[in-house]
């Protein structure tokens, strides 16, 4: 059998959502990974949704920032924003500016040892 002709494992497109979506909290409220997961599976029996349509709406909303493109009649997308949609209000913090890395050397003093025989 060639890997080309393989489908996809859903149990495997469901784990990389729910890893994303614990990765978008840890990075929103600096929890711990089982604390992330605990929090997506509580949330989701509280509203009455599956997990990972929770987590694909999390995730969903981290990518886009915006609740325009959100259906207001999916129930999970409804839960997401109104558990974790304050984090996404915020203006997002300016990382500094990237420094220009350091040289290692000076190309003058490499050319003065090759000259000096060092």
């Amino acid at each position: 059998m060639n890997i080309s002709d393989r489908l996809p494992d859903p149990r495997r497109a469901g784990a990389r959502i729910l890893d994303t979506a614990e990765g978008v909290l840890i990075a929103l409220r600096g929890c711990t990974l089982n604390q992330a997961f605990v929090e997506i599976v509580q949330t989701a029996k509280r509203y009455n949704v599956s997990t990972l349509s929770l987590a694909d709406a999390l995730v969903a909303i981290a990518q886009t920032q915006t609740f325009q493109n959100v259906d207001d009649a999916d129930a999970a997308f409804v839960a997401a924003r109104a558990t974790w949609g304050h984090f996404f209000d915020q203006t997002p913090p300016r990382r500094p500016a990237r420094r220009p890395s350091r040289q290692l050397y000076d190309d003058n003093e490499d050319e003065d040892e090759v000259a000096s025989g060092a």
